[in-house]
């Protein structure tokens, strides 16, 4: 402060101005910054795993809800034609050149149980398209064989295009794909050391087979204690829902072929597995396993549909003895999953 005269000769205080002082500066420094980045990397980190498993615990779910509307759909079809359906309809035209990869010589027209229980999952206007005289790969028939039906593809299966039919030479590429296949049995108790399961092994002991209409009395060993259907992801093989188309064959797709250090083809299965397969000398999932088995893209196990409209989880590791036991219907041996 400096004192000053005034124009009158009075002494007036005069105020030199003084600065202001300085506002701190607003946001991260850069060390705060990445420290931040730091901690959000870790917190997704987290996250991800926990969102990824509540959204497979979701697809594992409508999976297992698929699997118990085909169940009730197929007590439904057994109320009103007094058998369950055959696992598919073809006119075999010579025998059995026997071997368990050989093909049955047939003409079709092949539609399978699939299609047969349409009506019972609220797809009488998909059924009523069909004409179950003719063979799936007609034609007239190429509108109903490319129709995805809901129940039949698992969320958790990946594949999400139509299946082009192999060998490629048959020229159908259009089918509606499938994530669950028939159980043929599991072999045949006679041969009870061997246990191969021929596909084309007579008499079956399983639910699906060719021409076969399995009755409820037919169930010996008890519905609660029998395989009807189980998860073959097209994933894994690729196939419709419609049938068996003869002279095909199921087989690896792309990804699996090249996970097992194969290519497309090189270990085909007849045309039966298609629609139905059985238990050989693997459980589900078994990373020895061919196309013709079980096969789940959930962890843990692979899902089933028992006769009495039940689901269950069977894992890898199950006893063989119960897994075949639990494939056949009337091999007398009554057993249940543990």
């Amino acid at each position: 402060m400096a004192l000053a005269l005034s124009d009158t000769g009075h002494l007036r205080k005069s105020f030199a101005s003084k600065p202001s002082p300085a506002k701190p500066a607003l946001g991260f420094t850069l060390v705060e910054l990445l420290v931040v980045i730091a901690i959000i990397g870790i917190l997704v980190g987290l996250l991800l795993p926990a969102v990824q498993a509540a959204r497979e615990a979701a697809r594992r779910i409508q999976c297992t809800n698929n699997l118990k509307q085909m169940g009730l759909a197929l007590h439904n079809y057994e109320s009103a034609h007094r058998t369950f359906p055959p696992g598919f309809i073809s006119r075999v035209t010579g025998p059995w050149p026997g071997g368990g990869n050989n093909p049955v010589p047939e003409i079709g027209p092949g539609w399978s149980l699939f299609g047969m229980i349409l009506p019972q999952l609220e797809q009488a206007n998909l059924h009523n398209t069909i004409n179950f005289n003719l063979p799936i790969n007609a034609p007239a028939n190429q509108a109903a064989r490319s129709t995805r039906v809901k129940e039949y593809q698992c969320p958790s299966d990946t594949w999400n295009e139509p299946v082009n039919v192999w060998p490629t030479s048959i020229g159908i590429r259009d089918l509606a794909h499938c994530s669950y296949i028939g159980c043929l049995g599991g072999g045949d108790p006679a041969n009870a050391p061997r246990y191969t399961a021929i596909y084309e092994e007579q008499p079956f002991n399983g639910m699906f087979h060719r021409n076969v209409a399995v009755r409820q009395a037919d169930i010996i060993d008890g519905t609660s204690n029998t395989i009807g259907l189980g998860e073959r992801a097209s994933m894994f093989a690729p196939n419709g829902w419609a049938g068996v188309i003869p002279s095909a064959q199921t087989v690896f797709s792309p990804w699996m072929a090249q996970s097992r250090g194969q290519v497309v083809g090189q270990t085909p299965r007849p045309a039966i597995t298609m629609v139905t397969v059985h238990v050989r000398t693997g459980g589900p999932n078994a990373p020895t396993g061919s196309p013709g088995g079980f096969w789940s893209p959930h962890v843990g196990g692979c899902l089933f549909l028992l006769m009495d409209g039940s689901t269950h989880s069977i894992a890898t590791s199950v006893d063989m003895s119960i897994f075949r036991a639990m494939a056949g219907r009337n091999d007398g041996i009554p057993v249940s999953l543990p």
